[in-house]
């Protein structure tokens, strides 16, 4: 039988919530002006964000599994061994798989805000927005229409990103 102790779980629980809302929170944000600003639509800067936060999220729950098959391989009894060995070793796998990926998602991270820094993004391709209108993308030159579509995703994803930090600053 599993033992968690009732404090450790909950705590656990509580930490993966925040994570999560961190996380989501401010990719969230990001993503929102990227998609809304002209064109409208999933270019090269939302993708990277997506990308970069459902990666961050995968890790977190590679964590929180391997957390669980090391707690396993604690607890087991000495007669099954076999599972003890096997329990250990998934922990301990994906461990290193997580760690992989943190290490590959922070290089991600840097690379897409120094492309940005160096507008790098800023050209037909990702202006355009290919990846999600394919044959029917098009770039906005003069933005006198979309002004206003940018200034309300500005306001949306300002509401995620402050409810995030002011929930981060409590939580603290």
């Amino acid at each position: 039988m599993i033992v968690f102790p009732r404090g450790a779980l909950i705590s656990m629980f509580n930490l993966a919530i925040m994570a999560l809302v961190l996380q989501c929170g401010t990719t969230a944000a990001a993503t929102i002006i990227a998609v809304f600003t002209p064109t409208v639509g999933l270019g090269c800067r939302s993708l990277g964000y997506t990308a970069y936060g459902g990666t961050a999220v995968t890790i977190m729950f590679l964590a929180i599994i391997s957390t669980i098959f090391a707690r396993i391989s604690e607890t087991r009894e000495e007669r099954s061994v076999v599972v003890k060995c096997f329990t250990a070793f998934i922990a301990i796998a994906l461990r290193w798989i997580s760690f992989l990926l943190a290490f590959i998602n922070g290089v991600g991270l840097i690379l897409l805000s120094s492309l940005q820094f160096v507008n790098f993004l800023e050209n037909c391709y990702c202006n355009a927005s290919v990846l999600s209108r394919g044959t029917d993308s098009h770039m906005i030159i003069f933005y006198n229409g979309s002004v206003t579509t940018m200034r309300n995703s500005r306001f949306v994803a300002t509401f995620p990103s402050g409810t995030v930090m002011l929930i981060y600053t409590v939580f603290l």
